[in-house]
């Protein structure tokens, strides 16, 4: 009987140390920084996300009339808001469409805006929250499209001038792209 319990016992603290073990395992190579391909598994989605945003952008730009501008406000504000951190819309020049939303949220997103405003794009592989991001920004000017100005009304040449901006740059997109590591693809 003895013998049957220190079995019985050996058993469950073998298994409970396998267990540890193989959990210890998985957990360390969720913290090892992502592999090339996942790396450009995430780009290629990024570039599909970009191409998708963009597209929807151009559409919502050309249904914004002068007679619907609050309405175009308020969709853009809906879609890209701070709870999104798959994107969003970032700047600083006043007035921003969600009020303090648009704001550089971290580290990354400051860096972006600055770089956006001299038309200069980013990217980066983050932990954020436990999880691997392919994160990038896309800096985005006035000229984007003819019914900027709809929204932005203080988007003028004459601030343009006065910022020492000739290309017009006003913020970026920043898109975030969440990496799959192991077998959860």
């Amino acid at each position: 009987m003895r013998q049957q319990r220190f079995f019985v016992c050996g058993l469950v603290l073998a298994i409970t140390i396998g267990w540890l073990a193989s959990t210890a395992t998985l957990r360390a190579r969720d913290d090892d920084r992502p592999s090339d391909q996942q790396v450009a598994f995430a780009q290629q989605v990024s570039d599909l996300m970009l191409n998708e945003i963009v597209a929807a952008l151009f559409q919502e730009f050309d249904e914004t009339t002068a007679d619907n501008v609050e309405h175009g406000k308020q969709a853009i504000s809906l879609i890209f808001n701070d709870r999104n951190q798959d994107m969003r819309l970032i700047g600083t020049f006043a007035p921003l469409l969600g009020g303090a939303n648009d704001r550089p949220d971290d580290r990354f997103e400051t860096n972006a805006l600055r770089l956006a405003l001299t038309g200069q794009a980013s990217t980066a592989v983050q932990r954020v929250n436990d999880n691997w991001i392919y994160r990038r920004s896309v800096p985005l000017s006035n000229t984007l499209h003819k019914n900027c100005v709809l929204c932005h009304a203080n988007f003028t040449p004459d601030f343009f001038q006065a910022t020492n901006n000739p290309g017009q740059w006003v913020g970026a997109l920043v898109l975030g792209v969440p990496i799959r590591q192991n077998d959860r693809r």
